[in-house]
C-alpha cells in the first residue's frame, strides 16, 4: 500500500499491471512481449496494463512501431528512466515482471523482482535460468503463444504464484 501511494505520486500507474525493466532494444525482445501482449488481451479479456520502465537504447523505433500496429498504445505505459526509488516501488506493486530477452549480461531486473516478491517469467537462454533457478517460468525466446501462456499461467494461478513467490525471496537471498 505504502509502495503503491509512493509510486503513484510520481508515475500515473495502473491498478493491475505486468512489468518490464530494461533497456528498449533488440536484444530485449520486446516485440515477443508486445505480440504475447496483444493475445492476452484479445483470447483472455486480461484487464492488465504492460508498464516499461527503462531508457530507449538503439534501434528501439521497432517497439514503439510494434505497439502502434498492435493497436496498444493505450494499454502500454512508458516511463522512461526511473528513480531506484520508483523502480522498488514498480517491482512491490507489479503482479509479474517479464523478462523475454534473447541475450542478458546477468539479469538483474528478474533479480529485484524476486527480491521484493514479484514472480518473473523470463527467457530460457543467456544467463537468466541460471539467475531465476526453479523460481520463475522459463520461456523459449520466439514462442508468442508459450509467452502468453506463461503469463496467463504466472497471473492466474494461485498455487503455482504462492509457489514462484516463496521460491523467488529464496533465490533472490542466494545473491
Amino acid at each position: 500500500e505504502v509502495a503503491r501511494r509512493k509510486l503513484t505520486e510520481h508515475h500515473a500507474v495502473p491498478e493491475k499491471f505486468i512489468l518490464f525493466v530494461s533497456t528498449i532494444e533488440p536484444r530485449k525482445n520486446l516485440t515477443t512481449l508486445l505480440q504475447a501482449f496483444r493475445k492476452l488481451k484479445d483470447d483472455y479479456r486480461l484487464p492488465h496494463r504492460l508498464v516499461l520502465a527503462g531508457r530507449k537504447g538503439w534501434l528501439f523505433d521497432d517497439v514503439f512501431a510494434t505497439v502502434s500496429r498492435l493497436k496498444l498504445d493505450d494499454e502500454c505505459l512508458f516511463l522512461g528512466r526511473v528513480s531506484a526509488e520508483s523502480l522498488v516501488h514498480l517491482y512491490n506493486t507489479a503482479e509479474l515482471l517479464v523478462h523475454p530477452a534473447f541475450y542478458e549480461g546477468f539479469g538483474l531486473p528478474p533479480l529485484e523482482a524476486m527480491a521484493c516478491g514479484t514472480p518473473v517469467v523470463v527467457s530460457n537462454v543467456s544467463s537468466l535460468p541460471e539467475v531465476v533457478g526453479d523460481a520463475g517460468l522459463l520461456v523459449d525466446p520466439n514462442d508468442v503463444d508459450g509467452l502468453t501462456v506463461a503469463i496467463w499461467r504466472a497471473l492466474t494461478d494461485e498455487t503455482m504464484r504462492a509457489g514462484m513467490i516463496q521460491r523467488g525471496l529464496a533465490r533472490a537471498a542466494e545473491f
